[in-house]
């Protein structure tokens, strides 16, 4: 069954959500709402969401004037965040924005294009790096999602996909309710950088709307901030461990069929490697394939224990 379409006749209208949790991302949150508001497919409401107490809301709202704010009144995580969001809009369409992003003018067009099939549950977009320093040599371009950024092995053209990128998304309103939102329990919080609440929400929505689909259109391109702190080789192997660690939640959750597009991108890892190797300048990126497929590795393997040593409780 299609996801619910307004009645006919009546446009779909238009929300954007977008999360903050910190005062050191107020001028990012200020230039992401300035980026929604040029958009040539101008949204009917836009909402901001503070991950946070009164007082980074005040701070947040005080540069925001006439924008909506709404505050959660602690760190909850971004999965909370986005559900609430979306609770407090009435819109049939919601889109996703990073606090740390800015869109550009034709995104939103872009992105809601395709939903004129209503076979179409979600869409998601291109997210270009805009880096803090220069990009490390021993960064593969495999592994750009670690940072936010749209990674080699992504389609060039509209495809379809598992699931969208939550940064850079739209979703319709009737499958985010049909699956009661985003699981709270994974995802990106305080203390936790790997994600898995999007993979999750998207195979949930998948079963609950057989025959349709999310897509993945290149053209909706937003430009994503990568600070410094994000391109060192700790960080990279903590977001590739925490990455291992969530997809075998969300394996065990879903069981059969949900890490299939992670063994797609395995399989052409030897290739990238045996590619960096031939070109000089790129050779540290073959050593950085080997160290995240390991940190990944160790990750599964730190959830499958989790995951045993809870049910056992």
């Amino acid at each position: 069954m299609s996801p619910q379409q307004p009645p006919e006749g009546r446009p779909e209208t238009l929300g954007v959500v977008v999360c903050t949790y910190t005062e050191e991302r107020l001028d990012q949150v200020v230039d992401a709402v300035a980026s929604v508001r040029r958009q040539t497919r101008a949204p009917d409401r836009v909402l901001v969401v503070v991950d946070g107490d009164e007082e980074l809301a005040g701070t947040v709202g005080a540069a925001l004037p006439g924008e909506e704010i709404l505050c959660l009144g602690r760190n909850s995580g971004v999965s909370v965040a986005r559900n609430r969001g979306v609770a407090a809009l009435d819109t049939d369409l919601v889109a996703f924005l990073d606090d740390d992003a800015v869109a550009r003018p034709a995104w939103l067009a872009e992105l809601v294009g395709p939903l004129a099939d209503p076979r179409v549950m979600g869409v998601s977009g291109s997210s270009e790096g805009i880096f803090g320093r220069r990009h490390p040599a021993w960064l593969p371009d495999e592994f750009l999602w670690t940072v936010g950024v749209s990674w080699r092995g992504m389609p060039t053209e509209p495809a379809r996909i598992r699931n969208f990128y939550g940064g850079c998304a739209v979703v319709r309103r009737s499958v985010f309710e049909a699956v009661d939102g985003f699981a709270t329990d994974i995802g990106h919080r305080e203390g936790r950088v790997g994600g898995g609440e999007e993979a999750d929400f998207c195979l949930r929505a998948s079963r609950a709307h057989p025959g349709d689909w999310f897509l993945f259109a290149p053209s909706a391109v937003v430009g994503h901030r990568v600070p410094p702190a994000r391109l060192t080789l700790r960080y990279f192997l903590r977001r590739c461990f925490d990455e291992g660690v969530m997809k075998r939640q969300v394996s065990a959750r879903l069981k059969d069929g949900a890490l299939g597009a992670e063994r797609q991108f395995a399989l052409r890892l030897p290739a990238a490697a045996g590619r960096y190797l031939r070109t000089p300048s790129r050779r540290p990126a073959a050593g950085g394939v080997l160290l995240g497929v390991l940190a990944v590795l160790a990750g599964l393997l730190r959830g499958s224990v989790d995951t045993w040593t809870g049910g056992r409780r």
